[in-house]
C-alpha cells in the first residue's frame, strides 16, 4: 500500500517535469524565471518577461512590452501596444522566431552563427519613419498599401544566413525592427 501511495504521488510530478508553464492574466505582469519545455503566457494589459527558456514559448499581450531572454527554441510573441524583444541562444536548426507588434519596436538577438530565413515587414505610421536595422544581410524594399483610407509605406525585408535553416518572421506597425548578430 505504501508503494502505491508513493507511486500515485510521484507519478503526477513527472507528468508535470517536461510539462510547458501556462499562465493567463486579464490585467497584470506575468514574470517567469525559467521555462525549460517552454511556456505559453497571455495577458489582457500587461508586460511579459521571461528570463531563460527551452522549448516552444507563446507569449501574447494586449497592451504591454515582452521580453524573452536566453531562449533556447521557438517563439510566437505578439504585442498590441508594446515593444518586443528577444535574445536566441544556440544556432541548432528547424526553429522558428515569429515576433509582431502593433505600435511598438521589435528587437532580436541571435547568435552570429544563426543560419536562417528572415521574412520583416514594416508598415509606418503617420508619426515619425521608421527602419529595419540588420546585422545580417537584408535586400529591404519599399512599397505602398491601401490602409483603410489612406496609402502607407511598407519595408519588407528578405533574406538568408548562412544554411537557412531557422524561420525569422518579425512585423511591426509604427516601430523600428531591429536585428543584431551576438
Amino acid at each position: 500500500m505504501k508503494y502505491l501511495a508513493l507511486a500515485l504521488l510521484l507519478i503526477p510530478a513527472a507528468a508535470n517535469a517536461d510539462s510547458k508553464i501556462v499562465r493567463n492574466t486579464m490585467g497584470g505582469d506575468i514574470e517567469v524565471s525559467s521555462a525549460p519545455h517552454g511556456a505559453v503566457l497571455r495577458t489582457m494589459g500587461g508586460d511579459i518577461e521571461v528570463r531563460s527558456a527551452g522549448g516552444e514559448v507563446v507569449a501574447k499581450t494586449m497592451g504591454g512590452n515582452i521580453r524573452v531572454d536566453r531562449l533556447a527554441g521557438s517563439i510566437d510573441a505578439g504585442s498590441m501596444g508594446g515593444n518586443v524583444a528577444v535574445e536566441v541562444l544556440g544556432t541548432g536548426a528547424g526553429r522558428t522566431i515569429r515576433i509582431s507588434s502593433l505600435g511598438g519596436h521589435v528587437e532580436v538577438i541571435l547568435p552570429k552563427g544563426f543560419g536562417a530565413a528572415f521574412e520583416i515587414e514594416l508598415e509606418q505610421d503617420d508619426d515619425e519613419p521608421h527602419q529595419i536595422v540588420s546585422d545580417f544581410p537584408l535586400s529591404i524594399t519599399e512599397s505602398k498599401r491601401r490602409h483603410w483610407f489612406r496609402k502607407t509605406v511598407v519595408l519588407t525585408g528578405t533574406g538568408k544566413h548562412g544554411s537557412g535553416a531557422n524561420r525569422v518572421r518579425l512585423s511591426t506597425v509604427g516601430g523600428d525592427i531591429t536585428i543584431r548578430a551576438r
